[in-house]
């Protein structure tokens, strides 16, 4: 690589300049960005991405007085994001083969795109950072002007109005039904938990690969996955109404709502999903996925179970002892579970040619070429463009094809 070679790098993660100006990234040279800023102040006089696209423009005709100098504005998308990252990887990505730089500095308008400074320093080197903001006569005009601004974009949108209008709807469902407000604070409690320990994304991805299937022989196993669901939650929605009128108190009656739906419902359903992703996944090689869901299965059959114990404990069908003994013995099979899957996958990356190929991260940050492997200690030495080695863990790779992606 040319030594002193500088990218003026400017990242717009909200795709602002396609989504207003319709300007695809990466935009790439002066005369280029000042275009396409000029076209994006036109149709959003107030957009601060526009400025930081001047303000880069102008840090490259300083530098270009001494050094080797380009820039370049890439661009994410309006959803943030996983896919704006993996946008923003791939766009540096074709700029870098442009102009091959040695180091870069980094614009910015906002706190948003310094979420991308991981990708981007797993690339190349960051020499300096330059945040652009607007000047304004007061301090509270400013808060007012970036909060309206932010409510205009989908997604701060769809945080501030839709999840309030939701809870709204469900109250007013809730509540026509007979059930008062104490099922809608479970549901926000429940969300609010997965939230906080970071399991929403992991199962609204889960829940997208398993109702999307890509292949039609896998639809055919869905299809009855779809019946199940539906029968479990009738019966589980009938025994609730039953006891429940009964007399039995809310805690009873959601527990025989809930036995059938967790077991053996649930059995079926995990197994049949799992049949349904070896169907998609093992005729494709993807052997790191098929493995992985070996895994979820386990889990979820274990953690099913555990709840249909502590359900059927509440309505006094079972002892506790047995809800205490089975949830040990889960424990310890999970852990062998994830042992043998550490293992199975370790083993399994050491029978393929993994040297010479590119490593990213599951966003699209880019990691560096696998150099060698050490078999002893199970990792993978990946050197980086600018030449330090990161020692990879064989466990951690998600899929092996032209590109290795490994979970970070």
């Amino acid at each position: 690589m040319i030594k002193d070679r500088v990218l003026i790098l400017c990242v717009d993660r909200d795709d602002d300049l396609g989504r207003k100006a319709k300007i695809s990234g990466p935009v790439i040279g002066k005369a280029a960005n000042v275009q396409a800023a000029t076209a994006l102040l036109l149709s959003d006089p107030e957009d601060t991405d526009a400025n930081a696209m001047f303000q880069a423009v102008k840090m490259r005709d300083e530098l270009a007085k001494t050094k080797s100098v380009e820039i370049a504005t890439i661009t994410g998308d309006s959803k943030l994001g996983y896919n704006a990252d993996k946008k923003v990887a791939a766009q540096l990505e074709n700029v870098l083969q442009v102009f091959p730089a040695s180091s870069c500095v980094f614009v910015t308008d906002g706190a948003d795109d310094e979420e991308v400074l991981p990708i981007i320093s797993s690339r190349l080197k960051i020499d300096s950072k330059r945040m652009v903001t607007m000047k304004q006569a007061k301090e509270l005009e400013k808060t007012y002007v970036v909060l309206l601004s932010k409510l205009r974009e989908p997604y701060y949108a769809r945080l501030f109005f839709g999840i309030p209008a939701i809870i709204l709807l469900a109250f007013l469902f809730s509540d026509t039904l007979g059930y008062g407000w104490r099922p809608i604070i479970a549901i926000v409690g429940l969300y609010l938990l997965l939230k906080g320990f970071g399991v929403e994304e992991y199962v609204i991805s889960s829940m997208r690969g398993l109702l999307a299937p890509s292949s039609r022989r896998a639809l055919i196993v869905y299809l009855p996955v779809l019946a199940l669901a539906v029968i479990s939650l009738s019966i589980g929605f009938s025994e609730f109404n039953r006891t429940a009128a009964e007399g039995s108190s809310v805690i009873e009656a959601l527990s025989y709502g809930l036995r059938p739906i967790l077991w053996p419902f649930m059995l079926f359903i995990i197994v049949l999903l799992l049949i349904g992703r070896l169907i998609e996944l093992w005729p494709q090689g993807r052997k790191f996925e098929t493995i992985d869901m070996g895994l979820y299965a386990v889990n979820g059959i274990l953690v099913s179970y555990i709840a249909y114990l502590a359900a059927a404990w509440i309505v006094g069908d079972a002892w506790f002892s047995e809800f205490v003994v089975t949830t040990v013995v889960s424990i310890v099979i999970a852990a062998v579970a994830i042992e043998a899957t550490r293992n199975l996958k370790t083993t399994t990356a050491l029978a393929m040619k993994l040297e010479g190929k590119e490593a990213i991260t599951e966003a699209g940050a880019y990691i560096g070429k696998i150099i060698g492997i050490d078999r002893k200690n199970g990792l993978a030495i990946a050197q980086t463009p600018i030449g330090s080695r990161i020692p990879l863990k064989l466990e951690t790779i998600a899929s092996v094809g032209e590109r290795i992606i490994v979970k970070r």
